[in-house]
């Protein structure tokens, strides 16, 4: 196994892009909404109603979750000089920096209906080319790690990365919103984004087992939602992706609602989250070697719908001022999410081992893509039940109900996703699998 070990160099490189692309998706995430229906008092022009742009933002993620397992499939299938993955993070990379910039220019200050067209097509360019850049990337995880520990290691540093991404867009992007303004902040975040994923062209490494003949899209899209393991992920993910992204778009409403802190401060308390994710990854790898990464992320679902239940509570504690207890929330809602995050998508590996054991087939990018669409779909619907829970309990300093009603909404969706996953006995090897399925030798 040492010919598979990875120089940190090389790990380096091709975790970059995880950063870029979450400095991206942290902004987009969490100042998008706000940006086009902002809170009625907070003197900010609306530019799109927020349950109309509710309903956008659903459209706009379906669509995302809909083209995923297709850019995985063709990824799987290409073959070319330059490899499988390679071309589509080359072409793609410019339409997502371009995306980025169109997405705050509404044409409009008082026409709601040519805003809403405007921002349907820049939304679906930049969820497109976003998408085949981040499936085919997703995808070679498992070829630059194809030993299961090698691989929770990669995605672990892949997740580090992705949270250092995370936490520049996260105290960057509230600062640049309020002082240069939302056009200049995304030229920024998207000439960045672009320039990490060239630097992960550098270190990414394709795979050089042999890949067996190729199905066409449906009879990969067929085969795949026929590995029941996989579809109990499928449906896990989604309920938690639904909560993950309310969390993301809750975040300015909540600092400057229920905590009446600036936009600013929004970065500050979003940096916790991140920091937290990342200190406390160590600690659950080093869980990782008593216990399996299935236990792991069945602790981590419970630990996440737990805090998210107790957020409800933030300023209800006497005697503790509402900052600390909003910062131990979100410290402890970071180290259940970063678990979570790290495990998932080391877990997505061994699903593709998995596959391979059925179909003789190494068909990386279409699970990545169907567990992408897993996540657009929970995206869709996290979306839609924010802006529906603000309009109807309220999200003004006076009346911050829907702010706060949502984290045990988000706590619900958590436990959906953990009973979902009892079920799933897929090993972190192909000898455990092989025991826990009962699958011939």
């Amino acid at each position: 196994m040492e010919k598979n070990k990875l120089p940190f160099r090389r790990i380096a490189l091709y975790s970059s892009a995880s950063a870029g692309l979450n400095i991206l998706g942290i902004t987009v995430s969490t100042w998008l909404l706000y940006f086009y229906s902002p809170p009625p008092d907070s003197g900010r022009p609306t530019y799109i109603p927020a349950v109309t742009m509710g309903l956008l933002l659903l459209i706009a993620t379906f669509w995302d979750a809909v083209i995923d397992p297709f850019i995985g499939h063709y990824s799987d299938t290409l073959r070319s000089r330059w490899g499988r993955r390679r071309p589509f993070l080359i072409f793609a990379a410019p339409f997502i920096l371009l995306g980025s910039i169109l997405l705050w220019t509404p044409p409009s200050l008082t026409n709601y209906a040519l805003n809403a067209i405007y921002f349907m097509a820049i939304i679906l360019i930049y969820h497109t080319s976003y998408s085949l850049v981040g499936i085919p990337y997703d995808a070679s995880l498992p070829e630059m790690a194809p030993e299961t520990h090698a691989r929770l290691g990669l995605s672990y540093w892949k997740s580090v990365f992705g949270i250092i991404g995370v936490l520049i867009g996260s105290l960057v992007a509230a600062p640049l919103f309020g002082s240069i303004g939302p056009v200049a902040m995304g030229a920024v975040v998207g000439g960045v984004g672009v320039v990490t994923i060239y630097i992960t062209l550098l270190g990414l490494r394709e795979t050089e087992r042999p890949l067996g003949e190729p199905m066409s899209a449906l009879e990969g899209l067929k085969a795949t939602f026929q590995n029941k393991q996989f579809l109990i992920m499928f449906f896990s993910t989604l309920f938690v992706h639904i909560a993950y992204q309310m969390v993301l778009a809750n975040f300015p409403y909540f600092v400057t609602l229920v905590l009446r802190q600036t936009e600013g401060d929004v970065g500050i308390y979003q940096g916790v989250l991140i920091i937290c994710m990342a200190l406390t990854g160590p600690i659950w790898m080093w869980f990782n070697r008593k216990y399996s990464q299935r236990i792991l992320l069945n602790a981590s679902m419970i630990l996440l719908g737990i805090i998210f239940a107790l957020g409800f509570l933030v300023g209800a504690v006497d005697g503790v001022s509402l900052s600390i207890q909003a910062y131990v929330l979100v410290a402890l809602i970071g180290t259940a999410l970063g678990g979570y995050l790290i495990l998932i998508y080391a877990m997505m590996g061994n699903v593709v081992d998995y596959d391979e054991m059925l179909t003789n087939r190494r068909r990386e990018a279409i699970y990545y893509g169907t567990f992408s669409f897993a996540i657009g779909l929970g995206t869709s619907v996290g979306t839609l039940i924010l802006p529906l829970l603000l309009q109807t309990f309220g999200y003004t300093q006076a009346n911050p109900l829907g702010v706060r009603l949502a984290f045990p909404v988000m706590a619900v969706f958590i436990f959906l996703g953990y009973f979902l996953f009892q079920k799933y006995r897929i090993g972190d090897t192909p000898e455990e699998t092989r025991k826990n399925l009962n699958m011939d030798h």
